[in-house]
């Protein structure tokens, strides 16, 4: 074991090598063009979850892995759930958004009770608008209704009917046309 351990280490007394110095790559420093890199790959990430491109031509196009692929989507998916969580923005913008987004929750859930409430006076009213609105049929006997009960619900060319008739006419005598005069 412990010569494994003396080799891993370098050095047979247990002295480690000194850390190498890792200098930022000069491409990492530019700005421009890291949010160039940026765009590009966030563009990546939305074409294929947009369904324009599948995962398989976008990382041929950008030459990189499948599983860096999917790191790259998982990491901008989580940046962008943290990006519109309105409780950890406000948190992170001071106590008073937060306290504004407090407010604003129990506003909503204030307006949420009264339509609520409001749903079911409306929804009370129906039900005895319909109670009310039913007509119970009460004829008193079982069978069919007798002739004369029916010549009186049901215009027809009984005397009552031809009755009804005239008084349609003398009715439609009295409609004004455009010119305003009535129809003859």
């Amino acid at each position: 074991m412990k010569t494994a351990r003396a080799s891993r280490d370098g050095a047979a007394g247990g002295l480690r090598r000194k850390h190498r110095p890792r200098p930022t790559p000069k491409w990492l420093e530019n700005s421009q063009e890291l949010d160039a890199i940026a765009r590009s790959r966030c563009l990546m990430v939305l074409s294929v979850l947009s369904g324009e491109k599948p995962v398989t031509d976008a990382i041929a196009e950008t030459k990189i892995s499948r599983g860096t692929y999917y790191q790259l989507e998982a990491k901008a998916l989580n940046a962008m759930l943290a990006a519109l969580n309105p409780i950890a923005s406000a948190s992170e913008s001071g106590r008073a958004d937060l306290s504004a987004a407090a407010a604003r929750i129990g506003q909503l859930q204030a307006q949420v009770e009264r339509l609520e409430q409001e749903n079911r006076r409306t929804q009370r009213l129906l039900l005895l608008t319909r109670k009310s609105m039913r007509s119970p049929v009460t004829t008193g006997r079982r069978g069919r209704l007798p002739k004369s009960a029916l010549l009186g619900s049901i215009p027809s060319g009984s005397v009552r009917s031809r009755g009804l008739k005239a008084k349609a006419m003398s009715s439609a005598a009295s409609i004004p046309t455009r010119a305003g005069e009535s129809a003859p």
